[in-house]
């Protein structure tokens, strides 16, 4: 058995030794030498290529993404806004003529040469300049302060209103002591305030020196009109509102000079957008002290400051309207956020521009402004008390809870000064009796109706509705020695309050009406009346008294009125899951209650970027009106009319609790719907998701999440490619990274972005967030706690599909620019062929193991290099440079293209298109401000720009592309130990991570994650 043993041993060893010599033989031959290049290029095509399984399973994810742009991009276009939603301003004249004030000039401020002040006068009105040039003002000023690229001309319509209403209506003004407005206006040469916070503070400081400088202007003036104004009333316009927020934080600001605020589509909750570090800053700081003001009960702001913030709702598509809430910032005690649809007597939603020249509008605030100024006054303005008493009379419904301290009709009556003696001819209402008077009805003498409240009803509710303006309504208590009877007595004097004052305008609703506007300012038709009192107030009362005057009775007049003790409103708790699940399986009918008045209260549907659709369905016709619906939200106050419900469907879009917002989550959140009904017949009601509403409404509230996924995703996929950079040595292609992704981690990829929002909503996780990261979303004082800013802003459970929604979007977007970017080098390709001379790069050419003579900088090289780093130092801001240093990475990539193939060469190209894939997707961040730079620029070029001069901002970029220009590349991980490569990989990720969590609200902090990256990535091409 040795022996054996011994022999096989000894076969094995020769065969062995023959093998060897074998192979060095072939090894040594020609064949061989041209064999082995072949099985390189063989081993280079399958580590960087992708099979046809892997692009079959990566395309279908594409292609899907690409369905999404589609499909957003289709319906976007073919959803049209309709009924309440449509946009009803009219067109408006007016003669305006500028005088700009030369005076203001650099003894007064030091951007007298940037910016100038012009001062509004309507012609054939308000008091011309003299003919030496004399500018004299005799009125109370107000100060326009216009938006982002706003005109100084914008604020000739609402000027020009006020000062047709003070002197051809003066009548119509319900203020003896008013007095005509002087409108101050700013030309800020259409500068681009919200891309840049430098910008809005050099605004800021200069209006604080226009108002001292305006004031001073009335030291002369006649006395017989009280004393000179010591404060002017700002009127702001989008950006404009917030410059005007922030003067009160500067310095040179006057103290006491500014005591009323009225913005229109300003974004006061949050930065519209985070390109800026410097606006993120403004933002927080200006919450800050805005907060700290209002928090000390006698503080100036506190006792005399009001703001009232109004916005266009939903047709706003520059500004999402859900910006503009001040709630979190403001006691509901010194101003409020309103609709332009909840305003009375307008009742239309209106786009950003528009609502500096809508008709309807500013003929609302000139009434309202001219009704809150005191030519007394050294402030020249009512009390704070009596200025938010105007703006609740003229900017909200009176429907809300909010209003019911203006009413005389309360649980605590006041005055019960009226003494109402009951007549002998009068009708008693029995309860739940819908009495209904027309014109037959009303041709006779005054006509008397008395409702006996019952003592101790479950549900009680008493409503008019009435197309007069002669109804007056009385709530009576009955003196004690009446108390006893049940019926009201003929004779029976009883103390009373009024509650003609209480009645609420709302839109006319018959069967010729289409929009609510149709019964709005300026037009033949007269609007409705309507008085609502629910149980808690009409308890305090024993009687209530409606008498009708038949002076001004019409063909079409009508007088519906209703004491009832059934239940008029219903709470309903469904889940936008539920209303889904309804509205596919099951169609779920609701009866209307036929009460007068009714409502619907949806307690779980409460996300402003879910829209609804309600369909109702009536039997029974009637001639007096037609069925009308209120949608509202309690806070902010936003209110929307449907008339004339036989129309069709009515779209129901809101604003409530919305992405990257903070609302105060004691609030009322629930829809409300409220029908006010004709009499006779009965009602149905459905309610189901508007899915084409909602999706035309994403990219509105979603713009900037966009950018911070392409970002996102472009990390993860340079990440992917240098893990296989380090395990194989070949630095893949872009394209066939995004494929080995999404066939190998789709599945994850889905899941995890499926569970963020389901995660921020149920576990906090957005707090944690907050404490791993000291960025905010730039809101208010709150919002360095504000759980908003997480992934995508919302914990809407329903909208859990969000994140892969974008993320298939985001996908296509990257591949279609990359395919963009393929075919451009292909072409150049093609025009100039491979170059005959240029061989392939050498081991040494892009390793760090080159000669002297490749480390040594080109001296052209070094001074470009030079004159980029000095211009940022001292004239262009460093995202003029990265715009540049980009530009040079695309002429670069271009260059490698048309080298010859190799797998040297072939991994450079890769590493060099996938850094442009990532500047390019950073371009737009960095974008806003070179736009303000070269807008600067245009006015004044000598002038260095006055921010982002921070060359470390920078400094790793150029010299990153000086490396890529010279052929190097980072060395790949030699080791599991090589910490260099790994921390690359790790950066990646937390790029990747942190762009799709947080890069929404802080895109600007993009650019300096980059930034870090360059300087690593650089390092690792001299390693």
């Amino acid at each position: 058995m040795g022996l054996r043993r011994s022999a096989k041993a000894l076969v094995r060893k020769g065969m062995t030794v023959f093998a060897g010599k074998y192979l060095e033989s072939k090894e040594s031959s020609p064949s061989h030498r041209i064999q082995e290049p072949l099985r390189k290029d063989s081993e280079l095509e399958r580590t960087t290529t992708c099979n046809d399984a892997q692009n079959r399973a990566s395309n279908r994810i594409v292609g899907l993404g690409f369905f999404c742009i589609l499909l957003v991009v289709i319906v976007s276009a073919i959803t049209s806004f309709s009924g309440s939603d449509s946009p009803q301003c009219r067109s408006i004249y007016m003669y305006p003529s500028y005088a700009r004030i030369d005076g203001f000039d650099e003894r007064y401020t030091k951007l007298a040469k940037k910016y100038h002040l012009y001062l509004y006068r309507e012609q054939n009105k308000d008091r011309d300049p003299s003919e030496d040039g004399m500018i004299h003002v005799d009125g109370i000023p107000v100060l326009f302060i216009p938006g982002n690229a706003g005109s100084f001309k914008q604020a000739r319509s609402i000027a020009a209103a006020c000062a047709n209403v003070y002197f051809d209506e003066p009548d119509s003004i319900e203020n003896p002591h008013t007095k005509n407005l002087d409108f101050f206006t700013a030309d800020f040469n259409e500068d681009f305030t919200a891309f840049h916070g430098r910008t809005l503070l050099d605004q800021a400081g200069y209006l604080n020196d226009a108002v001292s400088y305006i004031l001073s202007l009335y030291r002369s003036q006649d006395r017989e009109f009280g004393p000179p104004p010591q404060s002017v009333i700002i009127l702001g316009h989008s950006m404009g509102g917030i410059v005007a927020r922030v003067m009160p934080t500067l310095k040179n600001f006057r103290p006491e000079s500014v005591n009323s605020y009225i913005t229109l589509s300003a974004p006061h909750a949050a930065a519209p957008v985070t390109f800026d570090g410097d606006m993120m800053k403004i933002y927080e700081r200006i919450g800050q002290f805005w907060t700290s003001q209002f928090e000390d009960p006698t503080s100036f702001f506190s006792q005399n400051i009001s703001l009232i913030s109004i916005t266009g709702g939903v047709l706003d598509t520059v500004l999402p309207a859900d910006f503009t809430t001040i709630e979190g910032i403001v006691p509901y005690e010194n101003g409020f956020t309103t609709y332009t649809t909840t305003i009375p007597k307008l009742w239309t939603p209106i786009d950003h521009l528009a609502i500096v020249w809508c008709d309807q509008l500013r003929n609302v605030l000139a009434h309202m402004l001219l009704e809150s100024v005191d030519v007394r006054s050294a402030s020249k303005t009512r009390s704070l008390n009596e200025r938010m008493h105007l703006y609740r009379k003229w900017l909200l419904t009176g429907l809300e809870s909010y209003t019911d301290q203006d009413k005389k009709v309360n649980p605590a009556p006041m005055d019960l000064s009226y003494i109402f003696q009951t007549p002998k001819n009068y009708k008693r209402v029995s309860i739940n009796e819908q009495d209904v008077l027309v014109p037959a009805d009303l041709s006779s003498d005054p006509l008397t109706r008395i409702f006996t409240i019952p003592k101790a009803p479950k549900n009680l509710q008493f409503s008019i509705l009435t197309s007069m303006q002669s109804v007056e309504v009385l709530f009576c208590i009955r003196q004690p020695h009446y108390k006893d009877q049940k019926l009201v007595s003929e004779d029976e004097t009883s103390n009373c309050v009024p509650a003609s004052e209480d009645f609420v305008t709302i839109p006319r609703s018959t069967s010729k009406s289409h929009f609510p506007s149709d019964s709005s300012w300026g037009t033949d038709e007269n609007s409705f009346r309507l008085l609502n009192v629910n149980q808690t107030t009409v308890l305090i009362y024993d009687f209530i008294v409606m008498k009708v005057e038949t002076s001004e009775t019409e063909d079409d007049s009508f007088v519906v009125s209703e004491l009832t003790d059934k239940v008029t409103k219903t709470v309903i708790d469904e889940s936008p899951f539920r209303v889904l699940f309804n509205g596919i399986f099951k169609r779920k009918n609701r009866k209307v209650p036929t009460s007068l008045v009714t409502s619907f209260d949806f307690t779980n549907l409460y996300s402003s970027i879910v829209s609804y659709r309600v369909e109702t369905q009536h039997s029974g016709t009637s001639e007096l009106f037609q069925t009308l619906l209120r949608q509202s939200v309690e806070k902010p106050f936003e209110t929307k009319w449907h008339v004339n419900l036989d129309q069709g469907p009515q779209d129901i879009n809101f604003h409530n609790v919305a992405p990257f917002v903070e609302l105060n989550s004691t609030h009322d959140r629930s829809l409300k719907l409220m029908f006010i009904n004709p009499p006779g017949g009965e009602s149905l009601m459905n309610i189901r998701i508007n899915w084409s509403l909602t999706v035309k409404m994403l990219l509105i509230r979603f713009r900037l999440s966009i950018v911070a996924f392409t970002v996102g995703f472009v990390s993860l996929v340079m990440a992917y490619q240098f893990v296989h950079y380090g395990q194989s040595g070949h630095f893949i292609a872009f394209d066939c990274a995004v494929h080995r992704i999404l066939k190998e981690h789709w599945i994850g990829i889905f899941t995890f972005l499926s569970l963020l929002t389901p995660l921020a909503a149920f576990i906090g996780l957005p707090q944690f967030a907050m404490l791993i990261t000291n960025k905010t979303s730039g809101g208010s004082s709150s919002s360095l706690s504000n759980n908003t800013a997480f992934f995508l802003g919302t914990r809407e459970t329903f909208m859990w599909w969000l994140g892969p929604f974008f993320f298939l979007m985001t996908v296509s977007l990257v591949y279609l620019v990359y395919r963009i970017v393929s075919v451009s080098e292909s072409t150049v390709t093609w025009l100039f062929g491979n170059a005959k001379d240029g061989g392939e790069m050498t081991e040494n050419s892009l390793g760090a193991n080159g000669d002297t003579t490749s480390r040594n900088y080109d001296v052209r090289q070094a001074l470009g290099l030079l004159i980029i780093i000095v211009s940022v130092i001292f004239y262009i801001p460093y995202q003029f440079a990265f715009v540049v240093l980009t530009i040079v990475q695309t002429l670069h990539c271009l260059k490698l293209a048309a080298r010859p193939k190799g797998s040297k060469n072939a991994d450079l190209a890769n590493f060099n298109n996938s850094m442009l894939m990532l500047m390019l997707f950073l371009v737009p961040i960095n974008a806003p401000i070179v736009v303000v730079f070269m807008r600067n620029f245009a006015i004044k070029w000598q002038t260095p720009f006055r921010s982002h001069h921070n060359f470390l901002a920078v400094l790793p970029i150029v010299l990153l592309i000086e490396s890529n220009a010279r052929s190097r590349m980072p060395r790949r991980l030699s080791s599991k130990r090589d910490f260099g490569s790994i921390a690359i990989v790790v950066w990646l990720l937390h790029i990747s991570m942190y762009s799709i969590l947080f890069g929404a609200r802080n895109l600007y902090w993009l650019h300096h994650l980059f930034n870090c990256l360059c300087a690593m990535l650089f390092f690792k091409t001299l390693a």
